[in-house]
């Protein structure tokens, strides 16, 4: 943490361990949250997926690791769904890789012939780089390239680069997430995103420990929304999206 807070120059809100992660979901009302482990080299990918594979709370939802650079990607996705593991998380710049390199498709191939859903950081870091390699434009390449894979992509598609996902992006086949936009871009253009992408595909997310899901939630209520659309954003998608069990209607 001390290595990406001088990386970032940003103040995480706690340590991300479980217990604390599980104490903000206790303090904010939220049921579950979806742990999102980045292997930063390909020998991490199999030891932090052993540890995923390895959670036993009901309220954490564990996506897998994958690296382009990792030498046994098929056995790797393999190792994810014999263990329930239904997504991965993917960040090129804390990973080191260029999402349309050569090695990145064909890992893209291999993710969306077995269905996993990648969760992929989008845009800007939150200290400006300058090579981006998740811009808006380059995410539609790989959805169009990749059709099937399903995508959610981080920060309303696309940190500080917004108006390029009203260009890019909106009304694709793809997920948003809300994690780490509120108080970063105006409430004006998340509510347009939101509205003009559909609600059925912006997904709930708060970026710990570097937002709050507190936070979030309060920036979601500023929003216009109808009480079926809130339910949406805040759960239904993604139950549908990874086949959750049913919240009952809540």
């Amino acid at each position: 943490m001390a290595a990406l807070q001088a990386e970032y120059q940003a103040t995480p809100l706690a340590i991300p361990t479980i217990a604390n992660l599980l104490e903000h979901l206790e303090a904010t009302g939220v049921d579950a949250a979806v742990i999102c482990p980045v292997a930063t080299r390909p020998d991490q990918v199999r030891s932090i997926n052993q540890w995923v594979a390895g959670l036993d709370d009901e309220r954490l939802i564990g996506f897998g690791a994958l690296h382009p650079g990792y030498a046994h990607l098929d056995e790797e996705i393999q190792f994810l769904l014999d263990h329930g593991i239904q997504g991965v998380k993917l960040q090129p710049h804390f990973q080191g890789f260029e999402l349309l390199a050569p090695e990145t498709l064909r890992m893209f191939e291999e993710i969306g012939e077995q269905r996993l859903t990648v969760l992929l950081h989008a845009g800007q870091e939150i200290k400006t780089i300058q090579d981006v390699q998740p811009t808006p434009q380059r995410l539609l390449e790989v959805h169009q390239r990749f059709p099937h894979l399903q995508l959610i992509l981080a920060h309303l598609g696309g940190y500080q680069m917004w108006d390029e996902v009203e260009e890019y992006l909106v009304g694709q086949d793809v997920y948003l997430d809300i994690s780490y936009v509120f108080g970063y871009a105006s409430d004006e253009q998340i509510a347009h995103i939101i509205h003009h992408h559909g609600p059925q595909r912006i997904l709930f997310g708060s970026d710990f420990p570097w937002q709050s899901p507190a936070e979030v939630l309060t920036g979601l209520e500023r929003i216009q929304l109808e009480p079926s659309q809130r339910r949406m954003i805040l759960s239904q998608n993604l139950i549908g999206l990874l086949e959750l069990p049913s919240e009952g209607g809540s």
